[in-house]
């Protein structure tokens, strides 16, 4: 929790406890499944169907990482910061799966409410290039300085503090905010998924492989742990504006 929390801390769902994915995401998926099998092949949207899928995707994605990132912890080796993973930290880090969850139901909601997203293609190279740019213009912009504001202490002291209150960090530790920040995070990822489809080139593989990349970043920059060698970085300067490390 924050220093001073403020407005739209909590999740909504926060009260449902263990039932929130059954309520949240469970209707949406059946109902998914469901037109999936019943509909005529060419009445089909795959990418609707794909989304329940792709959200167990990424929280598996997120647990090998956890996993990975304790046993390299009980190895002992190559820690940044040498210190043990406190019970408080675990209690206060286990809800990481609410982002997704929320990620599912703005899925879910743009399929059914923009036409464009309705049946996306497996793939289209010019929606995957959309994304690439956007991404790394003016989202990487904006997102500084997204963070930078968060580190204002009014901010701070409100919202980014729960994020940092964790020392030792894992990897899922990358998505511990309050509500309120991953309403804002989410609106800034969703410029190159958005744009792409309002232009007619989002597909399938452009919004999977993006978010999977994002996921990827986050967890490996606070696992803990320093995966990627400096030299590389030596090597090869602009590596630098393609990834980050927990150093």
């Amino acid at each position: 929790m924050a220093t001073k929390p403020g407005i739209l801390t909590d999740w909504p769902w926060t009260p449902l406890g263990r039932f929130k994915v059954y309520v949240i995401l469970a209707p949406w998926a059946i109902h998914s499944t469901y037109s999936f099998i019943i509909k005529d092949k060419s009445e089909r949207s795959l990418s609707l169907f794909l989304i329940f899928p792709f959200l167990l995707w990424r929280m598996l994605h997120n647990q090998i990482w956890i996993s990975l990132s304790r046993y390299w912890t009980a190895k002992g080796k190559n820690s940044i910061i040498d210190k043990s993973i406190e019970f408080e930290q675990v209690d206060r880090e286990s809800n990481w799966d609410d982002q997704i969850l929320f990620n599912g139901a703005l899925f879910y909601l743009a399929s059914k409410t923009l036409t464009q997203a309705e049946n996306l293609p497996l793939w289209r190279t010019d929606g995957v290039i959309m994304t690439i740019l956007l991404h790394s213009g003016p989202v990487e912009f904006l997102y500084y300085w997204l963070h930078r504001a968060l580190h204002h202490h009014y901010l701070y002291s409100r919202y980014h503090s729960h994020h940092h209150s964790s020392i030792a960090t894992e990897p899922i530790t990358s998505v511990i905010h309050p509500f309120a920040e991953h309403i804002a995070y989410s609106a800034l990822f969703s410029i190159p998924m958005l744009t792409a489809i309002l232009t007619d080139s989002a597909s399938i593989a452009s919004i999977a492989g993006y978010l999977t990349y994002i996921d990827f970043m986050n967890n490996m920059g606070h696992c803990n742990h320093e995966l990627i060698p400096k030299w590389l970085f030596s090597i090869f300067p602009p590596l630098k504006y393609l990834m980050y490390t927990p150093s």
